[in-house]
């Protein structure tokens, strides 16, 4: 069985998003989808609440393949990709697990906690975030799949700006139903 795995903040999702979702599918046997209670290396926690984010999630992730787990939102300390690893590889035992990330968290993943052991678990698929990738010998690049073709390059903190903004390409970055959603609930106003 073929896992894929998509960890983030999604605060709020968008089309990025979606699109990597979009992509990932076909690709694999299940696609779980975990939203981080809190990145580690940020010292802020997500401005909406766990609930809201995985509520806007299934919005643009509805289909029976697609797991939203809880794993790091129930953790009473900062989680870190590898216990999320090691979580998944339990659960999961004799599956090939696949980490999905953007070219940005690459560039940062020799910062990681474990980040050796995460390459050697797993195999990684970089999508394309507009960024010249250089990296460091010790990151084992067979391991990784680069998606080139993907050129998506939205962030969540822009969106957050924008949303009440009213301007037209709000739709071309966020699906309807999820810029609905944050209106409807008075999210990031």
């Amino acid at each position: 069985m073929k896992i894929f795995f998509f960890g983030g903040t999604f605060d709020p999702p968008h089309n990025g998003h979606q699109s990597i979702i979009e992509y990932s599918l076909p690709l694999c046997d299940k696609l779980i989808i975990v939203p981080t209670k809190k990145t580690p290396d940020k010292n802020s926690f997500p401005i909406a609440n766990y609930k809201h984010r995985c509520n806007m999630l299934e919005l643009i992730a509805n289909d029976k393949k697609i797991e939203i787990s809880n794993f790091e939102i129930k953790s009473n300390e900062i989680n870190y990709t590898y216990f999320t690893i090691m979580y998944l590889k339990e659960k999961y035992k004799n599956c090939s697990l696949s980490m999905i990330i953007g070219k940005d968290q690459l560039l940062n993943l020799h910062t990681w906690k474990n980040y050796e052991q995460i390459i050697s678990m797993v195999h990684i698929i970089c999508f394309n975030r507009y960024v010249n990738l250089l990296t460091d010998d010790s990151l084992n690049i067979d391991k990784i799949e680069f998606i080139d073709e993907f050129k998506v390059d939205i962030s969540s903190t822009t969106m957050r700006k924008e949303i009440y903004n009213e301007k037209e390409d709000i739709l071309n970055w966020m699906n309807s139903d999820v810029i609905k959603y944050i209106k409807d609930n008075k999210l990031y106003a």
